[in-house]
């Protein structure tokens, strides 16, 4: 890979850091408003909360579909000279795009079907 296509993906994921600090922000105030809906039952603030939640983990699941591809160029780029290391390596991260991509896909999915606030899901 050249550099300036690392040097791009440097970049993409400096975007990506920013993005994940609003990500922050908006878990701090999606928390926020689910701390105010317990104490007063108030259900405007549940469905605050729940948008965020939703938009958190579709953001997230976006960020994690890009690194899947990210992972996958890189296995396609891998040359018949690579060490054995290196494959191993790029496959492990493969994997491992793959399976944060399905755990943000069912954490998504399982936020917009949940019905009971008390079941609470972490942000990935």
């Amino acid at each position: 890979m050249n550099i300036g296509v690392k040097l791009q993906r440097v970049n993409e994921e400096n975007f990506i850091w920013v993005v994940y600090f609003f990500i922050i922000i908006a878990a701090l105030l999606s928390n926020a408003y689910e701390k105010y809906f317990l104490e007063t039952g108030d259900y405007r603030k549940q469905k605050i909360f729940r948008t965020l939640n939703i938009t958190i983990f579709s953001v997230a699941f976006f960020i994690y579909l890009y690194f899947l591809v990210i992972s996958y160029q890189n296995v396609q780029e891998l040359r018949e000279t690579s060490t054995k290391k290196e494959v191993l390596s790029a496959h492990l991260q493969l994997i491992a795009s793959l399976l944060f991509l399905v755990a943000g896909g069912i954490a998504l999915v399982s936020e917009i079907n949940r019905e009971d606030p008390n079941t609470d899901i972490g942000v990935v």
